[in-house]
């Protein structure tokens, strides 16, 4: 059975076998058991990374929301294919960026990748325009959740919470109806209205600077 874990060092001296082998890539892979697939990732990290490249990635590496966006931009532009453009963006495989691609053609968020940093586990009584706040920045301004509830001193569940309520339900789904708080649970029209077209003004400002942002993103990257 082929080996499935290889340390860096493997990987180094199988690299080497395969440069000094004078035969192709194929045959090589068939008589070292390794995947080609496989084989051509270890080339690309090594070329890009060195020796660093080989060791064994660690369980999560995170990602800015902006450089999501450019990487799925980018390959939706033509601009390279996942292996290559794996490679351009520094992810530890092409698989990351398929997943994000489909995200992105789904209609789903491209948000940062969370942050193992400590965070509020207890719950703490909100305003509800703290609640359309903690929304905010984690839609608008692309914070994760345990960001977020770093932030507003909240819990990672309050935070989770608030922003799935206000996707199914608009900010109106982010009122106190627990009966102690008439003044929030009572909204009138015109202000059902107005939190409508706030809630609609911060997707597509949204929207719009992610858009620019990788976009300039892709422009310095071909300047360098």
């Amino acid at each position: 059975m082929p080996k499935t874990r290889h340390t860096a060092e493997e990987k180094f001296v199988i690299l080497e076998k395969l440069r000094h082998s004078g035969i192709g890539m194929c045959t090589f892979s068939k008589q070292c058991g390794v995947n080609r697939t496989t084989l051509k990732s270890w080339q690309d990290l090594y070329a890009r990374d060195g020796l660093e490249g080989l060791q064994r990635p660690p369980r999560s590496k995170h990602y800015t929301a902006l450089l999501k966006h450019a990487a799925v931009l980018a390959y939706q532009t033509g601009e390279g294919s996942l292996a290559e453009l794996t490679i351009r963006f520094g992810l530890r495989s092409s698989k990351q960026l398929r997943d994000w691609i489909s995200r992105y053609n789904g209609g789903k968020p491209l948000t940062a990748s969370p942050s193992r940093k400590q965070v509020p586990t207890m719950s703490r009584k909100t305003t509800f325009e703290e609640r359309i706040e903690v929304v905010e920045y984690v839609t608008k301004d692309k914070h994760s959740y345990a960001e977020a509830a770093e932030h507003f001193q909240i819990s990672y569940q309050q935070a989770r919470s608030w922003v799935l309520k206000a996707k199914d339900g608009g900010y109106e789904a982010l009122k106190d109806n627990r009966g102690h708080r008439k003044a929030e649970a009572n909204l009138s029209e015109t202000d059902k209205l107005k939190l409508e077209v706030r809630q609609l003004k911060a997707e597509l400002r949204d929207k719009e600077l992610i858009e620019a942002f990788a976009k300039k993103l892709l422009e310095l990257q071909h300047k360098g």
